[in-house]
């Protein structure tokens, strides 16, 4: 890993859903192909990680409150075209 900043997102819709969030696993942050990922339930199966722009998660939790989740994570420019 070369930064703090989380590099992917999970887009399953089991772990966006806000009644699933009260009952999150274990902790939102995770490693995935050497860069951090967050998933909001914290869960540790049945991802689909998405790359987004690189932010702290400290934003990343900031944006998830103020967007609707599936727009949550800044995305990458090739997911955008």
């Amino acid at each position: 890993m070369n930064s703090g900043l989380v590099r992917y997102a999970c887009r399953a819709t089991v772990h966006l859903n806000p009644r699933n969030r009260d009952m999150a696993a274990d902790s939102p942050v995770t490693i995935y192909e050497g860069a951090w990922a967050y998933c909001p339930m914290g869960a540790r199966t049945e991802h689909l990680w998405e790359a987004i722009e690189p932010v702290s998660l400290t934003d990343l939790k900031l944006i998830e409150i103020i967007v609707r989740p599936r727009e949550g994570a800044p995305r990458t420019r090739e997911a955008r075209a």
